[in-house]
């Protein structure tokens, strides 16, 4: 299996030179954080780093079946813009859920990229589909009223350490192998 790291840079490089934006990277790889060669926790990374530009932000979320069960130990993949808007290794990674099938991350509001700021949102486990998605955000004035406003998710804001930090939430669903 490929270095994802590796992977996803080369990915980047490619779509950057043909002007595209590559989705090859959130192929299933290893579970690990994809900057600065940091272990994943079980159930959440951080992709931020102190002096990142752009506003940070912490999402959380489950990942179920179509019968609510929870996904203990699915995959979950990330790929975001940064704070400018520029795709960057650094702003990429993966996670395992924990055994309630919650997962967190914590990174930066992406700044604009063609269209709406979005982030790139994957989840896999043995017996279900993968599902690759995208997190959009209410109040971004790029969203098209009657089509992203309705899975756009709000962010609230906080302020943790002296910091003001937005917090979202984004479930999702896994359709097992073989289901209609």
């Amino acid at each position: 299996m490929p270095d994802f790291k590796r992977f996803v840079v080369v990915a980047g490089a490619a779509a950057a030179a043909l002007g595209v934006l590559g989705i090859a990277a959130m192929m299933p790889v290893p579970v690990q954080a994809a900057s600065a060669g940091q272990a994943a926790a079980p159930s959440g990374i951080n992709l931020w780093r102190p002096g990142d530009p752009g506003q940070p932000i912490r999402i959380s979320g489950w990942v179920r079946s179509t019968s609510g069960k929870p996904i203990a130990g699915a995959t979950v993949f990330i790929r975001q813009a940064d704070g400018n808007g520029a795709y960057t290794p650094d702003y990429q990674g993966s996670l395992e859920t924990d055994k309630d099938g919650g997962y967190r991350f914590s990174t930066v509001l992406p700044g604009q990229y063609y269209g709406v700021k979005h982030i790139h949102i994957g989840a896999v486990h043995d017996g279900y589909e993968y599902l690759e998605t995208e997190i959009v955000f209410k109040g971004d004035p790029n969203l098209d009223p009657e089509s992203d406003s309705k899975r756009a998710i709000h962010l609230e804001e906080a302020t943790v350490k002296g910091k003001t930090v937005l917090f979202g939430r984004f479930d999702m669903t896994l359709r097992p192998l073989g289901s209609d």
